[in-house]
């Protein structure tokens, strides 16, 4: 894996419900797999410009960086060879709105949930990593 990584960036998306509560914003991707809203950066786009970007294709959710949180690297099968991929979440808030899962992108579902549900719901221990963080950072329990 010498070449390049495949990057790649995306975000903690959260919210308040109704009452006040908080909210994490996750999909379900074209392997099933629940996830936090990520994307390919384009050429000389900047990471949160390719975040906000991706989670509003994906989500329909617009939404306002607030500052990093973590990088991830994983390998990743690309054209019959092995990358690797990186990367780059953020922590970003958003208006309370009901998200539209990207069908055309393979994201087949889109929905808010409580820290405790989203965090036993996530695919992969990475991006519950990522999301712990995101919930310290926003003094939340974890």
């Amino acid at each position: 894996m010498s070449q390049k990584p495949v990057r790649a960036a995306g975000a903690v998306v959260y919210t308040r419900g109704d009452d006040g509560s908080l909210l994490l914003l996750l999909i379900k991707d074209r392997y099933g797999a629940w996830t936090l809203p990520k994307g390919h950066l384009e050429p000389d786009e900047a990471e949160e410009v390719a975040a906000v970007r991706e989670i509003a294709e994906e989500t329909g959710i617009a939404c306002t960086i607030e500052g990093p949180l973590a990088r991830v690297y994983y390998p990743v099968l690309k054209h019959g060879a092995w990358r690797e991929k990186e990367v780059a979440y953020f922590l970003a808030r958003a208006d309370h709105a009901i998200p539209v899962p990207a069908q055309d992108e393979g994201i087949s579902e889109a929905l808010w949930m409580a820290p405790a549900e989203a965090l036993a719901t996530i695919t992969y221990s990475q991006v519950r990593d990522v999301t712990r963080q995101a919930l310290a950072a926003l003094g939340a329990p974890v």
